[in-house]
Parts: C-alpha cells; sequence; structure tokens
C-alpha cells in the first residue's frame, strides 16, 4: 500500500487564487471597475494564479525526506523516552533498634535494583533508587504537653506516669507531642509506637475509634496529618491510650522535616484531643501514660525506572573528525555531572581516562575543547566535525583525540517508556542482598512514564518551535517551551497578568503544569498530580533561560477541584450489572479528568463536541453535562438520578487506592464537600477530576416496580422511600 502523500497547501486555481484576487480589486485598486474576462487586467491575475498554482503544485512534490531533512537543519529533535518513578518502601527484617545498647543500621545504596516478579510473557522491569536510604534507630528524647510545653516528661516515666492532656476534664484541642533527635531524619519511616498506659484512666472514650488526630512536623511551622495504619499486624491496639500496652503504627511522609517548637528542634509527632464523630465519645480524664517506645520497621526511597550501567566501553578512535559512537542501550536518562564521556590520554608518561564535557552543539567550540554531543534518544554520542569556511579554510569544532585510544562512558541510567507504569505492589524482587533488608514493595503505582516522540509528533511541534524560536514573550511561548523542557509534563497551562480574579501580578507569569500520570488517573490515584519538586525545578531552570529579564516564573499545579458524582442508573436487560458499573465507572474518569484516558478520547469528543485534550482550565460544569455522558454510555437504558458534590484537592494528601479501609474527607483533614446544584464555576487555573463516585445499578424489570409503585414524583435521596433494591450494591 503507498504511503499517503502530505498535502503542504490546498488551495485551488480558479476558488482560492483567482477569485480571492478579484475580491480585492475594490480593496486595493478602487478605480478598476471593469473584471470581464477579456480585460488585460483579469488576465494578469489568472497568468500569476497559475504561476502560484504550479509551485503549489510542486511544493506537494516534495518528499517527505525533505521535511524531516528540513526539521533536522532546525535542530529538531526527538524527544527521548521518560522514565516512569514511584516510591520504594524496603521493610526491616527486624524492627530497629535490635537492643538497647547497640547502633543498628541499615543501608540501601544509590541506584541499587529491584524489579517486578516477572509475570508470562512478560519481561522483568527493573528500578533503581534515586538516592541512598540509611535507616537507623529512632531516638525519642522529648515528650511535652501542650499546656506546659516547657516541661519535659519522658525523663520521668520510669517513676512517675504522665497525663498527656489536662488532668481533669480535658478540652478539644489538648495536644502532647513526641520529638525525635533531629540528626536521624525520620522521613520516609514506617514508624511504630508501643504505649504503656495505666487502663480505665481514659474513660469516656470509644477504644477501637478513639477522638485523636495524629499528625508530623514538615518545617516552617507546618504539620501533616497521619492517619494510623490499618494494615495486617499494624492496626491501633492503644485503645486511645487506655489499654496496658498497644501499638500503633504510621508511615511517615517523604516531605516529612524537623521543626522548631517553642525554641526546641526536633522531628515532631503531637497527637491532638478532636471529636470529630459523635460516636467516638469524649475524654472525662486525661489518659496517663507510662512508657513510650519507637521502632523502626522500614523507610520509603524515590525510584525510577531504569538501569545503571557502568564503564562502558564505546570502542577506539581513529584521529577523524567527526567520530561517531553509540550506547548499547538506549533510551538513556539525562546525564548528570558525574555521567560523561572518557577517552584515553598520555598525562605525564601514563595513560589514563580524561573525561569530555558535553555541549547541546559545537557553535562555540574551539579545536582545543573536549566536547561531545549526545542523543538521549538514540545513545549516540558524537564528537566534533571539521568544516569547510567560505574562504576554502576548514575550521576544527572540538578537540580530535589521538588514535587508537580507548573510548568509554563512566555511567548511565537506561530505560524508560509506558511500560514502566506499573501498578502498585507489583516492584517486589531484590535483585541482590542487603543486610537487615528483608523485602520491598511499592506501595503506589509507578507512573510517569512515556514513549520516546515519535516522527508524527515532533511534526505538530514544528510550528510552535519556529514561533517561539529562541525567546519566550506571549503565553505560547512559554507552554511551547514547558512541553519541550521535559517529557514529564503532560498538560501546561500560562497565566499572565490581567486574565482574570486567579491571574498573577505584573511582572509575573504563572505556570500551571498537569504531571503526566494518565495510568494512575485511570485507577482513581490522585496523589500522583502532585508536581515533583525535581520535574519543577527542571522546567524553571529549563525556562529561565528565555525569559526576558523583567520576568518573574512561577510553576506550580492546578487549582484542582474534585468532584463526587453519585448516579443511578438502569441497565440493558440480560446486561451483567458489574459490566455497566465498569463502562459508567470508566466513562466518569475519562470525562472528569485533568488529562485525556486513552481509548477515550472519540468518546468524550461526541459529548463535548470539540478535541478532547482533558478537562479545559477553567471551564465550568453542567450537571446536564454528566446526564448526557452517561446516556451514551453502552448497555444504560436510562439515567434515573444525578447528583454530585465538590471539594478542593491537593494531590499530596489525597488517599491511594491501596488504602485498607475507607476514611471519610473530613476524618483525613480534608475540605469538607459542598453540593453541586446546577453548575460548578472554576477560576481561570481551575480543572476537574474525579473523585471515587457512587454508582447504583437497577435492571429494567426493577424499573417497571418503580413505575408501578408510583415513584416517579422523586425530589432527592433522603426525600422519598425507595422502591427499588440495588443490583450488587454500589461501586464505593
Amino acid at each position: 500500500m503507498p504511503l499517503p502523500a502530505p498535502n503542504l497547501d490546498d488551495l485551488r486555481f480558479q476558488r482560492d487564487l483567482v477569485d480571492e484576487a478579484r475580491r480585492r480589486i475594490v480593496q486595493y485598486c478602487p478605480e478598476w471597475t471593469d473584471y470581464n474576462l477579456s480585460d488585460p487586467g483579469i488576465t494578469l491575475i489568472e497568468l500569476f494564479a497559475w504561476m502560484t498554482e504550479t509551485m503549489l503544485y510542486r511544493l506537494n512534490r516534495v518528499p517527505e525526506k525533505n521535511y524531516v531533512k528540513f526539521m533536522d537543519l532546525l535542530g529538531i529533535t526527538l524527544q527521548p523516552a521518560s522514565s516512569a518513578r514511584t516510591e520504594l518502601t524496603f521493610r526491616l527484617s527486624v524492627p530497629f533498634p535490635v537492643r538497647d545498647d547497640t547502633e543498628s543500621i541499615a543501608v540501601v545504596p544509590r541506584h541499587y535494583e529491584v524489579a517486578t516478579r516477572p509475570l508470562e510473557n512478560e519481561e522483568q522491569i527493573v528500578f533503581t533508587t534515586d538516592d541512598a536510604l540509611t535507616i537507623r534507630s529512632p531516638r525519642l528524647t522529648q515528650l511535652r504537653r501542650g499546656v506546659d510545653f516547657a516541661r519535659n516528661y519522658l525523663a520521668r516515666l520510669a517513676v512517675e506516669d504522665a497525663r498527656v492532656f489536662r488532668d481533669q476534664f480535658p478540652q478539644e484541642g489538648d495536644t502532647f507531642y513526641l520529638g525525635f533527635d533531629d540528626s536521624c531524619p525520620l522521613a520516609g519511616y514506617i514508624l511504630r509506637l508501643q504505649v504503656t498506659s495505666i487502663p480505665t484512666q481514659a474513660t469516656g472514650i470509644r477504644r477501637d475509634d478513639p477522638p485523636l488526630v495524629w499528625e508530623c512536623s514538615l518545617g516552617d511551622g507546618e504539620w501533616y496529618e497521619l492517619t494510623p495504619s490499618q494494615a495486617t499486624g499494624e492496626r491501633d491496639t492503644t485503645g486511645g491510650l487506655n489499654n496496658p500496652i498497644g501499638q500503633i503504627h504510621f508511615y511517615l511522609p517523604m516531605h516529612a522535616r524537623p521543626d522548631d517548637v517553642q525554641g526546641i528542634s526536633a522531628f515532631w509527632l503531637r497527637c491532638r484531643f478532636e471529636q470529630r464523630r459523635v460516636s467516638q465519645g469524649t475524654y472525662t480524664r486525661s489518659p496517663r501514660v507510662k512508657g513510650v517506645e519507637a521502632y523502626a520497621l522500614g523507610a520509603t526511597v524515590s525510584a525510577t525506572n531504569a538501569v545503571l550501567i557502568n564503564n562502558e566501553e564505546l570502542g577506539v578512535t581513529t584521529g577523524e573528525a567527526g567520530q561517531t559512537f553509540r550506547l548499547r542501550n538506549a533510551p538513556i536518562l539525562q546525564p548528570n555531572e558525574e555521567e560523561v564521556l572518557e577517552i584515553e590520554e598520555r598525562v605525564f608518561g601514563e595513560t589514563v581516562f580524561v573525561a569530555w564535557s558535553r555541549v547541546e552543539n559545537f557553535a562555540s567550540s574551539s579545536r582545543y575543547d573536549r566536547h561531545y554531543t549526545i542523543d538521549v534518544s538514540t545513545g549516540e554520542i558524537a564528537l566534533g566535525p571539521n568544516i569547510r569556511q567560505r574562504d576554502g579554510a576548514i575550521a576544527q569544532y572540538g578537540r580530535i583525540p589521538e588514535a587508537n585510544r580507548l573510548v568509554r562512558f563512566s555511567s548511565y541510567r537506561a530505560g524508560g517508556g509506558v511500560q514502566g507504569n506499573v501498578p502498585a505492589g507489583r516492584i517486589n524482587v531484590l535483585l541482590s542482598t542487603l543486610p537487615y533488608i528483608d523485602s520491598v514493595s511499592n506501595l503506589q503505582a509507578a507512573d510517569g512514564g512515556r514513549d520516546a516522540e515519535t516522527l508524527d509528533e515532533a511534526k505538530l511541534r514544528v510550528p510552535h518551535e519556529l514561533r517561539a524560536q529562541s525567546r519566550a514573550v506571549t503565553a505560547a511561548d512559554f507552554e511551547d517551551l514547558t512541553y519541550k523542557a521535559s517529557r514529564a509534563v503532560a498538560r501546561v497551562k500560562v497565566l499572565t497578568p490581567g486574565q482574570g480574579p486567579s491571574s498573577p501580578p505584573p511582572g509575573m507569569v504563572e505556570v500551571l503544569v498537569v504531571p503526566e500520570c494518565r495510568s494512575s488517573l485511570a485507577e482513581g490515584d490522585l496523589s500522583r498530580l502532585a508536581l515533583s519538586a525535581a520535574v519543577q525545578q527542571e522546567i524553571l531552570s529549563f525556562l529561565d533561560e528565555y525569559r526576558l529579564l523583567t520576568t518573574t516564573l512561577l510553576v506550580r499545579e492546578p487549582t484542582y477541584m474534585g468532584v463526587r458524582v453519585f448516579v443511578e442508573v438502569i441497565a440493558e436487560d440480560n446486561l451483567n450489572p458489574d459490566l455497566v458499573r465498569a463502562r459508567v465507572l470508566e466513562a466518569l474518569r475519562a470525562f472528569l479528568a485533568p488529562l485525556p484516558l486513552a481509548g477515550k478520547e472519540d468518546f468524550i469528543e461526541s459529548v463535548v463536541g470539540g478535541r478532547w485534550e482533558g478537562w479545559p482550565f477553567g471551564r465550568d460544569l453542567y450537571l446536564s453535562e454528566i446526564l448526557a455522558l452517561l446516556q451514551k454510555v453502552s448497555g444504560v437504558r436510562h439515567v434515573r438520578d444525578v447528583r454530585a458534590e465538590s471539594r478542593r484537592i491537593v494531590p499530596s494528601r489525597e488517599p491511594t487506592p491501596t488504602d485498607e479501609i475507607e476514611i471519610s474527607d473530613i476524618d483525613r483533614g480534608l475540605d469538607a464537600a459542598v453540593p453541586i446544584r446546577q453548575m460548578l464555576s472554576l477560576d481561570g487555573d481551575g480543572v476537574l477530576c474525579l473523585l471515587e463516585p457512587t454508582i447504583t445499578i437497577f435492571t429494567e424489570q426493577t424499573a417497571l416496580g418503580l413505575i408501578s409503585n408510583g415513584a416517579g414524583n422523586y425530589t432527592g435521596p433522603r426525600d422519598r422511600n425507595r422502591p427499588l433494591t440495588p443490583i450488587n450494591g454500589s461501586s464505593r
């Protein structure tokens, strides 16, 4: 089958050239009034139109290879693949400290490799740690109450118990603090607190659901609410500090930091008496704690889908200019300062490897500079060429190494692509043994992996490249350059002054970035929408070279607004209700999403009537749009009811689908949901996400029972007796 030829210009002789020129006669030559075909002017117009059409015809005959070569001359290259990232949790074989009189330390080195367990017809996917992880014994040094913070109760627990709240009739807001030595950072730790208390003292509460809120310090006076672990074997057994001995487990966040509280620096945990449900009860007397011990069960470190290759030999030099070498593994991650090309040289009579410097091009390289370029997509390494000048002289750009010298690359990380987007719990194979390390797992799905840019995608980028060139002035310039800065960027919206209430002040440009996390969004994981500090800094560093000196840049997340939908649908006969529920859920996730989910673009475009790239920034939501969406879902006969509510989303605080129990938004310390009556209005920096919906499925036979029972005058879920029985419950 022949390849379809691109139509570079679709102008036609009579319609677009001759007729258009005749229509412009009145504007450019008002004194010309005779438009007859016999007029010599019309003959000239037809002549020039014919010459123009001939040029267009020849332009459309330009081969595809020439177009690619034009892109190459413009310096446009294919963007490399990006690697998926996740957080790996390493568990210890024994809690630290092992003994009170010894210091226990476990070390996971940088670039340590773990992998998925290969399934049938699947290759093993390898991840490496981004940084070294050192797990030490937590050293608890402080136990202080909020009402008398100057006193440290920890030292006297051996002889005197501590009332952690007010002695009689504790009040909501009473707090006690646990401080750890800040020389041992606890960010990402799995922390177990073993608490010994005097029983029957903290009366008036429900022991399996105490009115306590735990938080950890983030630095600068900020606190992060912790949810005690509900995993098997890790449930809270302290009974609200009322059992003789109990344990409580916390998974501390990666961004936890020490802080200064009333002049005392430590890594802080604090517990606050706060009743969030009436069923929790309230303390009539303060809990009395006799002992607190802290143990480390493991820790978490970030990891990337990549394999580290050290000292790969690439060949020997020939002594000629423009020599190229190729790495055995591609694509590769962007090399850092330690990952460089090395070539043998004679130094003081000895043959040693000398590091060369990477450059984007050889335009500023002299014949003495040890410069090279590298294409991270293909792994091709090039040395400086020699180019003939206008006067016939040969100019050398970059140094030419001596002949027969060994060439190697010190180290590089190979990997990337969508295959690294693995679900939670799949990365669990230790490729080598480590002292004290028992197991590893990813509690969150790996996301952010993208394949290398295709040629078709690069062609669509050419007009934007030509428009922005080497400076960023307009909002479109910043958007185009942000996409170029990192493959981890999925969507960009740039706000400039004067665009509305959410616009930045004069002199500032706000770049709103939605990171690449489509696979996580498809699973309902909103926590991966958080913009990492590494990607944020990468974008800032890249845009800094193009911005005007008077422009201040701010790269941040959009304002995410979560929408929880409650729907009741009547399914077609003879259809599995679970199948209909899955289709409804898939449609809602694709519609109320900041990114387009694979395979659902055409379906959503049929509803909204335009190209779908995720929920548009600042676009309002109407409940009628959800109704129209559900009516198009295959297997849905009727939509019985649609309701919705919204709340602000902070991705770093959102729960993950791996949570074993359901906890309300209020109990997590999140904003309260507000019902949506007819529409939800968004600011210019706002974009929608779907919170976990409630989907109830009825059969058509049940719907007939609804009509016979006279329940057609439905006014709300709390205003009537519903005569229907849903099938298999709901999606929650």
